[in-house]
């Protein structure tokens, strides 16, 4: 018996909802930030809320993710991915690699934010952007890899 095994299938949908509301609210403070860049102003308060829910729905991703690892790597990584698909598994640890520098940079991106006012210190925007841009593409390439390595094996029941 691994280490919630009989949890695998509640916890993997749980990190899947949990996915939806993370590219939800990234998506939707990027779009802000991107109108940062116009010089528009308006949805400040907005883009933090989205930023608050980006953070800690990362966050509980990553830890479901964790949770779900130990019986993810006995049913399915290893009979699987490891003997039948070696590049799945490197495509894999590419993908918690990633994600585990997304999360960091996550961090560093909500306090950036907090530490400043987008339309008093324009001069920050040229860090908060380019982050924005890299947590988002850092994060798109997680779901994606993620998605995929679901549709070869994602259960073995």
């Amino acid at each position: 018996m691994v280490f919630l095994e009989s949890f695998y299938t509640f916890l993997l949908i749980a990190h899947l909802l949990g996915t939806f509301v993370l590219m939800g609210s990234l998506v939707h403070n990027l779009f802000v930030v991107l109108d940062y860049v116009k010089g528009k102003f308006g949805r400040k308060k907005r883009e933090i809320y989205y930023l608050k829910y980006a953070l800690w729905s990362y966050v509980v991703v990553y830890v479901f993710g964790a949770v779900i690892y130990p019986a993810f790597g006995v049913y399915i990584r290893r009979p699987f991915f490891d003997n039948a698909m070696p590049w799945a598994t490197g495509l894999f640890e590419v993908k918690e690699h990633w994600a585990a520098v997304g999360l960091a940079l996550m961090f560093v991106y909500y306090y950036l934010r907090k530490s400043f006012d987008p339309q008093d210190e324009k001069h920050k925007l040229a860090l908060y952007v380019p982050l924005c841009l890299i947590v988002n593409v850092i994060t798109w390439y997680v779901v994606i890899a993620g998605c995929y390595l679901s549709l070869l094996k994602g259960t073995w029941q």
